[in-house]
C-alpha cells in the first residue's frame, strides 16, 4: 500500500481542498490519502468554525481515507513549528509521500529555499537583524534577506502557500524523512474575500457563513461537506465568533507580568504591547487591532492570545518538540490494509479514544483543555474530546 499525507485545517472544507486531495492521490499514485488536521484552534490562533469531528467527517466524505489531529501545541504555532508537527506525524505514520499546496510548481526552487533557511550562515542572519532593526517584521525580514542573497528564493516567502511549502521541506530535512514530495499548484487567492473564484478561499467561505449567504456557501463546497455544515449550523454546533472574548479578556486582565513573560514566542517587548492593549480592549478583535504594529503582526499576537486562553506556556512547548502519538479522528473502513501499514511502516502509537490518552502528558492535557474551551464558545458542555469519538465511514 502507498500512502500520501496532507496537512490541513479545513476551516471549513471547500472545493479547493477536494481538488488538492484528488491531485495528491494522483500525483503520488497513492492507494490512500491521510490527513493531519488542526484540532479546535488554527495556526493563526482562531477558534475553528466546526468541531474536529465535523471537519474530519467532511474530509472523509470528500477524498480523505483517514484523518488525524494536529494538537494545539503544534497547530497554534508559527509556520515553522506547525509544519514540523504535521510532517512529524505523517512521517511517524509511515506515509510514503507528502503533498501540499503552493503558488509555484518549481520544486527545486522550493527545496533550495528550504536548504538555505536550514543552514543560513552568519551573513544571512546579520541581514535579517538589519531589516528587523528597521522595523520590518521577522517573516518579511527573512524574505528580504533571502531575496538579497538568492534572487528568486525570497519572493517565495511572500506567498502564503509557498512559505508553508518551504516549512514542510525544512521539516523533512530536520527529521531526515525520505517521503516523496508532490506539490499541488494552488488555484485562487489564499486570502481572497469574495466567493467569485472557481476554487474559493477558506477566508471568503467563512465570511459567507458569518453573513448567512447559504446559496454562495453551497456553490463553494462539495455537496457532502455542505450538508455537514448545514446540519451542524441547524444543531447549534458552530463556534460563535466572539463567544470566547469575555473569557479571553478576563484571562489577560488577571495575568501578571510574569505570566505574560512566559507566553510562547515572547521577545522584544511584545508581551508589554499585548498586556497594555488588554487594559482597554473589550473584545479579541479590539485587542489585536490595538496591539499590532509592523513589528508585531496580527497573527503572532493572535497566537499569543490563544496561548494565554488555553494556558499554554513556553516551558510546555519547549518540552514538546515532536508529537509522541497520533490522535485518530476518523477513517474510511473500506480502505483495507491502512492500519496494517501504520503498524508496519510507522513508528507512532495511535490514540483511538480520548479516554485512553495519557493525561499526564502535557500536550494531551493541553489538547483536552483546548477542546473544552472551544466547546464553551460553541455553547456545548465540556468533555468534547471524550464524546466525539472516532468517525467511521
Amino acid at each position: 500500500m502507498r500512502i500520501v499525507g496532507v496537512i490541513a485545517e479545513y476551516n471549513p472544507f471547500h472545493l479547493g481542498h477536494a481538488h488538492q486531495l484528488r491531485e495528491a492521490r494522483q500525483l503520488a499514485q497513492a492507494d490512500a490519502v491521510v490527513v493531519v488536521m488542526s484540532g479546535c484552534f488554527t495556526q493563526r490562533g482562531d477558534a475553528a468554525l466546526l468541531s474536529p469531528a465535523d471537519r474530519a467527517r467532511m474530509a472523509l466524505e470528500c477524498g480523505a481515507d483517514a484523518v488525524f489531529a494536529l494538537p494545539a501545541v503544534w497547530a497554534v504555532r508559527d509556520a515553522e513549528h506547525f509544519a514540523l508537527g504535521g510532517t512529524a506525524l505523517l512521517s511517524g505514520l509511515g506515509c510514503d509521500a507528502i503533498s501540499f499546496g503552493t503558488e509555484t510548481a518549481d520544486l527545486p526552487l522550493l527545496q533550495e529555499t528550504a536548504r538555505l533557511l536550514e543552514k543560513p550562515g552568519e551573513g544571512f542572519n546579520a541581514a535579517v537583524r538589519a531589516h528587523m532593526n528597521d522595523g520590518v517584521p521577522y517573516p518579511a525580514a527573512v524574505a528580504a534577506a533571502m531575496e538579497e542573497a538568492h534572487p528568486g528564493c525570497g519572493a517565495l516567502l511572500a506567498q502564503p502557500n509557498s512559505t508553508l511549502a518551504v516549512c514542510y521541506l525544512r521539516a523533512m530535512l530536520r527529521l531526515g524523512t525520505s517521503m516523496d514530495v508532490c506539490p499541488v499548484v494552488r488555484l485562487g487567492g489564499y486570502h481572497a474575500t469574495a466567493l467569485t473564484e472557481a476554487l474559493p478561499s477558506a477566508t471568503a467561505l467563512r465570511g459567507a457563513i458569518l453573513r448567512g449567504d447559504w446559496s454562495r456557501i453551497k456553490s463553494a463546497m462539495p455537496g457532502a461537506a455542505y450538508e455537514i455544515l448545514r446540519e451542524a449550523a441547524q444543531a447549534g454546533r458552530l463556534h460563535q465568533r466572539a463567544a470566547l472574548d469575555g473569557a479571553l479578556m478576563y484571562r489577560l486582565r488577571t495575568m501578571t507580568a510574569e505570566d505574560y513573560a512566559h507566553l510562547p514566542d515572547v521577545s522584544e517587548g511584545i508581551e508589554h504591547r499585548l498586556m497594555h492593549a488588554a487594559e482597554a480592549a473589550l473584545s479579541r478583535e479590539e485587542l489585536l487591532q490595538a496591539a499590532k504594529t509592523r513589528r508585531y503582526p496580527y497573527a503572532r499576537l493572535s497566537r499569543m492570545a490563544t496561548h494565554a486562553l488555553l494556558g499554554i506556556t513556553d516551558d510546555l512547548l519547549e518540552g514538546e518538540a515532536l508529537p509522541g502519538a497520533a490522535w485518530l479522528l476518523g477513517f474510511r473502513q473500506e480502505v483495507r490494509g491502512l492500519f496494517a501499514h501504520f503498524r508496519e511502516k510507522g513508528s507512532l502509537p495511535i490514540i483511538g479514544k480520548a479516554a485512553d490518552a495519557d493525561r499526564a502528558q502535557p500536550w494531551i492535557s493541553a489538547e483536552l483543555r483546548a477542546c473544552d474551551v472551544w466547546a464553551l464558545g460553541a455553547g456545548l458542555p465540556s468533555g468534547l474530546a471524550l464524546r466525539q469519538g472516532v468517525t467511521v465511514i
